[in-house]
């Protein structure tokens, strides 16, 4: 990891529906305000401004998967809005 990677805020559970919409709020700082890291798209599920429709949640499984433009270090957001769990946390999602 490098010096930009190192400070990444990590979520290991979200508690609430707002830890995950903070979470997301954050990962869209990350890649459209400093652009230091990318979403990629191939590897996410839903578009980060898509996670909440007019009838909810976009979808039962969401996953977001961010990586560094300066080292390649990968971070995914995974969440179960169904059963109301989370995380974001280095490495891809398994």
């Amino acid at each position: 990891m490098c010096d930009r990677c190192k400070g990444i805020r990590t979520w290991k559970k979200f508690d609430t529906p707002d830890d995950y919409m903070n979470c997301i709020a954050y990962i869209r700082q990350l890649t459209e305000d400093d652009g230091n890291f990318e979403l990629i798209k191939e590897e996410s599920t839903c578009p980060l401004d898509k996670v909440k429709t007019e009838n909810g949640w976009a979808d039962e499984i969401m996953i977001h998967t961010i990586q560094c433009r300066n080292c390649g270090q990968v971070f995914t957001c995974v969440v179960n809005t169904w059963r109301g769990s989370g995380h974001f946390r280095k490495g891809r999602s398994r």
